[in-house]
């Protein structure tokens, strides 16, 4: 994450400077500049020049995530009858947002003058009005459900209070921040560029040495390797290894890939790979390990073959069944609109060997696992734990 932090308002500046490293460790860089509402009942907005703007009117502004494109922020107050009536922060609007803002949460919060508590918006304790990203189409982001609606459209947002508490006479600025998405549900784009297929309730060990600790599992996006559908490869290649057993340790592959549980399909195919299965015109292990995408100038290249439990959950995943528990099969459950895929063919491999000669792999349209040669052409689907 950048270390660069701008600020527009120098009275305000030092305070600001000694938040910004708590800032950056939880992954949210706050706007460039704070927009002030002046104590009276009509709710004026100040950028820094002492000149309002009242609600209803735009200004512009970059997060993070935008580089040099400036995002519109439209607020819009509301007056509630009552004894006596007022008016409250009704929505924000939030406008010319780019691509590169895919996969971001967008926080909004208010203030007043006098304190750096944020201000309740709505539900009468709910500070923070979070909007997710989803690859282009704006949803209510973790903690922002009950009391705020949102409409979404192409790289624009209203997110709207349907209780708003905030009173425009204490609100004194609004802050903007945005910050990588870090709670998914199936369905949401993953940090990869994929689709999160998988979530776990309690986590699993993950990553080449299982060392790591992990709670989701993605998939590549369709079209993911150039074609018009995914590709179809080998389990092993015939030379120089015959089509030989990982199950057998040797000097060059002292891991197996039998594995079948979730969060062993990196291991599985470091194996297979290490066997001497390193082209990727013929070996499906070595295709989807080199698979890289790079995402906001990192380059993700940790992609895997699923071992046979992930493989399931991404079945299930595709044909839309809903999800019972890890050990279902992809014939289990009911139908679950939520949740169905696209893109994707019939049979896929997983990087679960069951003999010298045979590996497992999952029909998404029957759907049923079988035991195959190793020299059948199946087709692949990257996925990775994070």
């Amino acid at each position: 994450m950048s270390e660069d932090f701008y600020h527009d308002d120098p009275i305000e500046e030092d305070s600001r400077a000694k938040s910004r490293s708590k800032l950056i460790t939880t992954g949210v860089v706050i706007v460039g500049s704070i927009f002030f509402l002046q104590s009276t009942l009509a709710g004026n907005i100040s950028l820094n020049s002492g000149r309002g703007i009242e609600f209803g009117q735009s200004v512009s502004q970059t997060v993070a995530c935008s580089g040099e494109t400036s995002l519109t922020l439209t607020p819009r107050s509301t007056f509630i009858n009552g004894s006596p009536g007022a008016h409250y922060l009704q929505s924000v609007t939030v406008s010319n947002i780019p691509t590169s803002c895919y996969g971001d949460d967008f926080i909004i919060n208010a203030y007043d003058d006098s304190s750096s508590t944020p201000l309740a918006l709505f539900n009468s304790i709910s500070t923070n009005a979070v909007v997710y990203n989803n690859n282009g189409t704006f949803e209510l982001g973790v903690g922002t459900l009950s009391g705020v609606s949102i409409t979404s459209g192409s790289g624009i947002f209203t997110i709207t209070f349907t209780n708003p508490v905030a009173l425009s006479s204490t609100v004194f600025k609004l802050t903007i921040q945005s910050g990588v998405h870090s709670v998914y549900k199936v369905g949401d784009t993953g940090p990869g560029g994929g689709t999160v297929f998988y979530v776990s309730t309690t986590g699993f060990n993950c990553g080449p040495t299982l060392t790591a600790r992990c709670t989701y599992l993605e998939a590549a996006p369709a079209l993911w390797n150039g074609g018009a559908s995914d590709p179809t490869r080998t389990w092993a290649q015939s030379s120089p290894v015959n089509y030989q057993s990982t199950t057998i340790n040797n000097a060059n592959s002292p891991e197996t890939a039998t594995a079948s549980a979730i969060g062993w399909g990196y291991r599985n195919t470091r194996a297979i790979i290490l066997q001497g299965n390193t082209d990727t015109a013929t070996s499906a292990a070595a295709l989807v390990d080199s698979h890289t995408v790079t995402v906001r100038g990192v380059a993700i290249d940790d992609w895997y073959l699923p071992s046979t439990v992930e493989l399931v959950q991404m079945c299930k995943w595709v044909r839309g069944v809903a999800w019972i528990s890890d050990a279902t099969s992809c014939a289990d459950g009911e139908s679950n609109s939520g949740q169905g895929a696209s893109g994707f063919g019939d049979v896929y491999w997983s990087s679960s060997e069951t003999a010298f000669n045979t590996a497992r792999f999952q029909n998404f349209f029957t759907p049923q696992q079988a035991n195959v040669a190793k020299s059948y052409g199946a087709r692949i689907r990257p996925i990775r734990a994070f």
